[in-house]
């Protein structure tokens, strides 16, 4: 036997990637994630009535429109099942690698398809097909994102480093806006319907690259190597939810329901209801979501700094009560037409939108066991996502046009609020909390 050298240096040990890095990878991530799924609700609102949906009247195609809009959000709790189940088992990092380049280049290959006009029904079906793999894709980003960065952060920063993730979504609502808006400015007229449209997509391709590079830097936290260590490989984190987690699936897609119905109700809808009811222009109406998400943002930090002081789970409460009531005069001020008074509706409901949605994360991921908390959380938000934020824009946009009034809009949107106050009640009393669980089988 050889004996090992008395003057070797012990292997370097790895450095271990800070919480900074950790935080800015799920928030740039999700940035780029979000963008891609921003531009193409911004599209579905402007333009892809008239390119895929062509033989309609306009109100009737951008309700084709936004079902396709609705495609990917149904395709999302199944993306929340299938790479949750990977999430779970194999790892975070490595699903989150899988959801940025699925979503890039399906956003890519839609800058890149023909139009209804070139190769007539094709057109629509592969816009669906393209909608669904951005849906899968992104139904298995959110939850990863937010556990690299909660699980990894410490006992009671764990809202703090979950809301990075959250940052995303606001950040990449203003770049798809923004990029909308310069579109709108700069090119020709009739210039959007017909080729500027596809600049945002095909920026896609550029940006997937410089997400891999931070995606690859970031590990799992020792937290759920551990459990994933001690678990059975048979394990099955669907079933074990069913089983041992239900009360956590209805209160985490109960609480997050009303911040989707109200988010896209006013923000994609109302791109819709402003440009074709109201009739006023685009370049007017765009730079709501770019207050939206700025003040999202301002929310997002509000809501995590009030959770130090009175409990994540009280500021959505109070973020959800006031959602509910803020609902009718916030279409009253849209229906003046003015735009100060549109900019006001929007900013207002999206302050709450954004205390809630902050806190939301870190506090809906107490509710399940390590081993199942990436399908479980993925599950609660695309749920929600699919029904608040995929059919509430159709619902409205189908209210409108049978009624002519935002009446309907309104009660939906203080029905979802009701809900959501409720769920939020049924959460944890504080950042560690956990609701009692049912033992799950023994390893």
């Amino acid at each position: 036997m050889i004996d090992s050298d008395p003057t070797a240096l012990p292997p370097k040990a790895k450095k271990p990637v800070s919480l900074t890095r950790i935080g800015m990878s799920s928030f740039i991530g999700t940035s780029m994630e979000w963008y891609d799924f921003f531009i193409y609700s911004t599209a579905a609102a402007l333009v892809f009535n008239e390119l895929f949906f062509p033989s309609f009247d306009p109100l009737t195609g951008t309700v084709l429109a936004f079902s396709t809009f609705a495609a990917g959000y149904l395709a999302r709790p199944v993306g929340a099942i299938l790479l949750g189940h990977f999430g779970d088992r194999i790892g975070r990092k490595s699903v989150l690698v899988i959801t940025l380049v699925s979503m890039g280049t399906a956003t890519f290959l839609m800058g890149v398809m023909p139009t209804y006009q070139q190769v007539g029904a094709w057109a629509p079906i592969l816009l669906v097909t393209l909608r669904i793999i951005q849906g899968l894709a992104v139904g298995g980003e959110w939850g990863g994102a937010v556990l690299i960065a909660s699980e990894n952060a410490p006992e009671g920063r764990k809202t703090f480093y979950a809301s990075f993730a959250q940052m995303g979504s606001p950040a990449g609502l203003l770049v798809a806006t923004v990029v909308f808006t310069v579109l709108q400015i700069s090119v020709p007229g009739g210039a959007l319907a017909d080729w500027a449209w596809r600049i945002p997509f095909l920026i896609a391709g550029v940006l997937v690259p410089i997400g891999l590079v931070i995606r690859l830097s970031i590990d799992d936290a020792p937290e759920f190597k551990e459990a994933s260590r001690r678990a059975e490989s048979a394990s099955v984190p669907l079933v074990q939810l069913v089983r041992h987690h239900w009360r956590g699936l209805l209160i985490g897609t109960g609480a997050f329901l009303g911040v989707f119905a109200i988010y896209y109700l006013l923000t994609t809808f109302v791109l819709t209801y402003a440009t074709k009811t109201l009739h006023m222009p685009t370049e007017v109406v765009l730079p709501a979501n770019i207050i939206s998400a700025v003040v999202e943002g301002l929310g997002i930090a509000l809501g995590v700094w009030l959770s130090k002081r009175m409990t994540a789970r009280s500021v959505a409460t109070w973020s959800a009560v006031a959602l509910g009531l803020w609902s009718a005069p916030a279409f009253l001020l849209m229906h003046t037409a003015v735009a100060a008074n549109l900019y006001l509706a929007v900013g207002v409901a999206m302050l709450f939108v954004g205390t809630s949605y902050g806190v939301l994360a870190s506090e809906v991921a107490e509710l399940f066991t390590p081993t199942v908390r990436y399908t479980g959380i993925g599950l609660n938000y695309h749920l929600s996502g699919a029904l608040g934020g995929g059919l509430a824009p159709v619902a409205a946009t189908a209210i409108l046009a049978a009624s002519g009034s935002t009446t309907g809009v309104v009660i939906l949107c203080v029905v979802v609020a009701v809900l959501m106050v409720a769920s939020c009640l049924l959460l944890p009393r504080s950042n560690t909390a956990k609701l009692v669980r049912r033992p799950e089988p023994a390893r």
